[in-house]
Parts: structure tokens; sequence; C-alpha cells
């Protein structure tokens, strides 16, 4: 009996049956499907960790500096502290360094950090502290000078607040911080430290 001849819809009937049960390549394509959310997921929880890094790194750097104006240290000069002989903005950016030296990069602290210092009779209500203005109206921040020129550390008992208002270069480059830009492109990191100096008169 001679052989039947296989139609050329059968053939291709064959093929496709051969290329449905050949499961080669599927896990790289689930990979190439989940891959994406992951990378991105993983890209987001570093960058958040990374911003609160160095938030917290601000914060402390302020709270730890500012024991230097709670105590009266920065106030009278004490002999013996970095403060000595100092006077004027050399005083000013002594402290200025004091933060920074705590923070996570000193030299791009020192470029980009504003340090205002404002010292009132109470906390609240009239004559209290007032929220700190790190940007002007053209959002960049505030200039050294005027930072300076406002720049009151109070007296013995006095109501101080600490404000540490930083330009995060990599801050604006990371995707999920369309927020907070400065006109730089930077992200604004602000760390304040409020307390009430001690009698140190």
């Amino acid at each position: 009996m001679a052989p039947q001849k296989t139609t050329p819809a059968q053939l291709l009937l064959r093929r496709l049956k051969l290329i449905r049960r050949n499961d080669d390549g599927a896990t790289a394509i689930e990979f190439a499907i989940v891959s994406m959310p992951f990378l991105a997921l993983l890209f987001g929880i570093m960058s958040v960790s990374l911003v609160f890094f160095w938030i917290f790194t601000m914060e402390n750097a302020v709270w730890a500096a500012s024991r230097d104006l709670r105590t009266g240290v920065f106030q009278t000069q004490a002999v013996g502290s970095r403060y000595a002989g100092k006077t004027g903005d050399a005083l000013k950016t002594e402290f200025k360094k004091s933060v920074c030296e705590r923070s996570a990069s000193y030299s791009d602290c020192m470029a980009s950090t504003r340090i205002l210092v404002q010292a009132r009779t109470t906390f609240g209500g009239g004559g209290g502290l007032v929220a700190p203005n790190c940007l002007k109206n053209d959002n960049t921040l505030v200039d050294e000078s005027s930072a300076w020129a406002a720049f009151d550390a109070g007296a013995a008992s006095s109501v101080v607040m600490v404000t540490a208002c930083y330009s995060w270069a990599f801050g604006g480059k990371l995707p999920i911080l369309k927020l907070n830009k400065t006109a730089d492109g930077g992200y604004l990191i602000q760390a304040s430290s409020a307390f009430r100096t001690e009698p140190y008169n």
C-alpha cells in the first residue's frame, strides 16, 4: 500500500504543535516581564533609603553642633574652644564648619548649605520663633551674606532655633524626588533644632 501524501495544511499543523510544545526561552520571557517592575522597586527603595540617610545625617549634625549654642560656648567664645578669638563672619563660619564636619560630605555641605540662626524670648506667640525661609523668590538658596546678617545666637536663657538649608545636588537627580527642588536642580534638605540656651552667665 502506498504511503499517503501529507498536505501542506497537515505539515503546518504538525509544526504548530511542535512549536506549542517547545518551551525553550519561557524563563527569559518571564524574567523580562518581571524584571522591569522589580528593578524599579529596587531602585526606589535604594533612593528613599539614601534620602532618609542624608536627612537624618543633617538633622543629627545640626542637633550636635547646636550644643555649642545651647551651652554658651559659641556666644562666649570660650577659651580652648574652636570659637576662641573669632568674631564676626569668621565666628559664624566656624559654626557652619562644626555642622558640616558631622554631615555626610564636608566640602559639598560647605558649598551648598546656609545656616540660619534666630533668637527670641519665647517659642511661640508674639515675639516667638518664626519659620525660616531657606529659598529666595527665584527658588535659589538664601545668600550667605544674608544668612550671616540675620545670624542671632542670643544670650543666656534665650530661645534659639538653628536651621541648616542644604541643596543636595545628587538628590535632584533621583527620579522619585520631583518635588522640593531648588533652581539649580538640587533637592532641598532642611534640618532644624530649637532649644532654650542654658543660663551660662
